[in-house]
């Protein structure tokens, strides 16, 4: 029986090495709509980190809700002791309730720089797609600063971000996809980028911009990737890996008309 086309469940894999994941949980739609009380149609991106002061983990979730006023895209986090559950809903922690942000408050970058939670998220009012920017002491309880500029000046109308923060010498910075392209629905890439993150003065300084080219059969040459990007420093070798969300070349590019899969690169550290 094939699955739905929609995001049915989250599944969390462990791994020694970051190249071989074993499947530790699953949690279904279903689960999360009985524990959450919420009607939720689907799940996309996720983040998963574990919490510096307590030492739990905290699992972000896009989610496809239905709620007043209307239907659309929140964070619902879900807190653990063990990656292996049980997993316990905490509520919707990125939420729409301000004006940039009526039909999507998700697909949030979380990183803790500096024992501050930061999240880059992507809100959607329905007729442009930006940035925005929230911080948290606890990762549970958020403040919103709102929308963030692109070097002292307001981005595309379609901009996305997805991918990592890190600690800089200047301050946080994004390191990822970045996403100006909607084909069928569907937002797609092949640009790669690093920001700044100037916090008091809500804006991004460009850091560096390439274009991401596919080193593998299983990548589209035009638009390789889906958006979501994940990007890991390997405390046991001198690497970076990156996971990216790659679109089969022989799939199309419409919404639920792709064929997606979690790729691996390697990036040495040094020569």
């Amino acid at each position: 029986m094939r699955p739905p086309k929609r995001g049915y469940a989250v599944e969390i894999y462990r791994s020694q090495n970051g190249e071989d994941f074993t499947m530790v949980t699953s949690v279904s739609k279903e689960e999360l709509c009985e524990a959450t009380k919420l009607r939720i149609l689907s799940i996309e991106g996720q983040q998963l980190l574990r919490d510096p002061a307590t030492g739990r983990y905290h699992l972000y979730l896009a989610i496809d809700v239905v709620r007043s006023p209307r239907q659309g895209w929140d964070t619902l986090l879900l807190i653990a002791d063990d990656p292996r559950g049980p997993w316990k809903p905490q509520g919707l922690v990125l939420k729409r309730e301000l004006p940039f942000e009526t039909a999507e408050a998700r697909d949030a970058s979380i990183d803790v720089v500096d024992g501050r939670y930061i999240a880059l998220y992507k809100a959607n009012s329905g007729g442009r797609v930006s940035m925005a920017l929230a911080v948290s002491s606890d990762g549970i309880h958020w403040r919103k600063l709102g929308l963030l500029k692109v070097d002292d000046r307001e981005p595309p109308s379609y901009f996305l971000l997805y991918g990592r923060i890190f600690a800089g010498a200047l301050g946080p910075v994004f390191v990822g996809a970045e996403t100006l392209h909607v084909v069928g629905g569907a937002a797609v890439t092949n640009s790669f980028a690093s920001y700044l993150l100037d916090i008091r003065n809500l804006n991004l300084e460009l850091l560096s911009r390439g274009s991401w080219v596919p080193s593998s059969k299983f990548e589209r040459e035009d638009y390789p990737i889906h958006s979501y990007v994940d990007i890991v420093l390997d405390p046991f070798k001198e690497r970076v890996l990156i996971y990216i969300d790659a679109i089969d070349p022989k799939s199309g590019l419409e919404l639920n008309e792709e064929l997606n899969r979690v790729l691996l690169y390697e990036v040495p550290l040094h020569d």
